[in-house]
């Protein structure tokens, strides 16, 4: 399971956000370290395409893929040090696979700021800053363990470790992130393997998120604050990450959707028929989902019908063993067609029947939506 880390600064909405999305009760109170430890939540995917496949199968249940969201501790500015949960709120980062940034964006001076202003960009900034410092520290002792391995001629995987590294160091110390870093060389698998190894915290994909006001997004000023701040990160992040990064900033009301957690649908839907601008949860997810490179593929049965969430890229068999890891071990080939067809002909026999399926073997690359039927020895 996929699990993504909600990282901010105290006081900016993340425990509030994190109710929101998991509907679980973890304390969201005014003071900086409220969340001490990590709180976990298993969140499902909201799939219209899999409701859609329970309704044209007739099953009797649905089992939609999960991702697992982490509340992660506010961080202050020295936590690569150790000041306030610095150490702790680190160790919790290198466990996600995603980060969260999220900024505050919200006018509320009953919430104080830990920095004292409202400025997203200086937000993001300390956060990053304190990651590179951890990274630099992790790398610098490697470099010190390696040091002596690379003068053995017969150890040259020690010496390209080394010279990675060293170049590595010397981009974070520039402000890059390894994200940035990976992305731009092209390094043998060992080399890439032994990068990987360390966990760095700046090598993992990142989305942003600015914590708004939707109410407020109706004032023209409040409105031009906010595509001031989005035009920042996205110079920022696209200069420590990648180009691409800028396409991952979305804005959420945390609190406003903790608020209509306990309205009732048509109250909700009338109050977002007046707002300018809205967002939910689905959102996010759905920016995290394309973030981490992930597709879905489904199988059902008049029992139940499932999604799963796989790498782009994956081969069937690791298809087969996301359903059951004995369908892999004991895989002769699959039948694959478009979870959509399934859909349009209600059922993979009609399909089968219209022609529009295909047999593949081991090698066969997933594609998205696609609708998967595992044939194996013994089943």
């Amino acid at each position: 399971m996929k699990s993504i880390g909600i990282v901010g600064l105290p006081n900016i909405g993340k425990s509030t956000l994190f109710n929101v999305i998991t509907k679980q009760a973890v304390p969201a109170e005014n003071f900086p370290f409220c969340t001490i430890d990590k709180n976990l939540g298993v969140v499902e995917f909201h799939d219209d395409l899999l409701l859609k496949l329970k309704k044209a199968l007739n099953s009797e249940k649905m089992y939609p893929p999960t991702i697992q969201f982490v509340d992660i501790a506010g961080l202050v500015k020295g936590a690569a040090k150790g000041e306030g949960l610095g150490n702790q709120f680190l160790s919790h980062i290198r466990e996600v696979d995603l980060i969260m940034y999220l900024l505050r964006a919200f006018p509320d001076k009953n919430i104080t700021h830990v920095q004292g202003k409202i400025d997203p960009l200086e937000d993001l900034k300390t956060i990053v800053a304190e990651l590179i410092l951890k990274d630099l520290e992790t790398i610098d002792k490697k470099l010190k363990q390696i040091e002596k391995l690379k003068k053995d001629p017969n150890n040259k995987q020690a010496a390209k470790d080394y010279l990675t590294l060293t170049a590595l160091y010397e981009a974070l110390e520039k402000e890059q992130t390894a994200y940035r870093f990976l992305k731009n060389q092209q390094l043998d698998p060992d080399t890439e393997e032994s990068v990987k190894s360390l966990f760095l915290l700046t090598a993992k994909p990142a989305i942003f998120v600015l914590n708004i006001s939707y109410l407020d997004m109706s004032s023209p000023e409040y409105e031009a604050q906010i595509k001031e701040y989005k035009d920042q990160l996205s110079q920022y992040i696209s200069s420590i990450y990648d180009s691409d990064s800028a396409d991952y900033i979305t804005l959420i009301d945390a609190k406003f959707l903790a608020d209509t957690q306990q309205m009732r649908p048509e109250e909700v839907q009338a109050i977002r028929s007046e707002l300018k601008y809205f967002a939910d949860v689905n959102t996010i997810i759905s920016l995290a989902y394309k973030r981490l490179n992930l597709i879905r593929f489904y199988v059902g049965n008049q029992k139940d019908v499932r999604s799963f969430f796989i790498p782009k890229g994956s081969s069937i068999l690791t298809a087969a063993s996301k359903i059951h890891k004995d369908l892999a071990e004991n895989f002769v080939k699959a039948q694959v067609c478009n979870v959509e067809d399934v859909i349009k002909y209600k059922g993979f026999n009609q399909v089968k029947a219209a022609g529009k399926i295909k047999t593949v073997g081991k090698d066969y690359i997933v594609q998205d939506k696609d609708y998967v039927v595992i044939l194996a020895h013994g089943s």
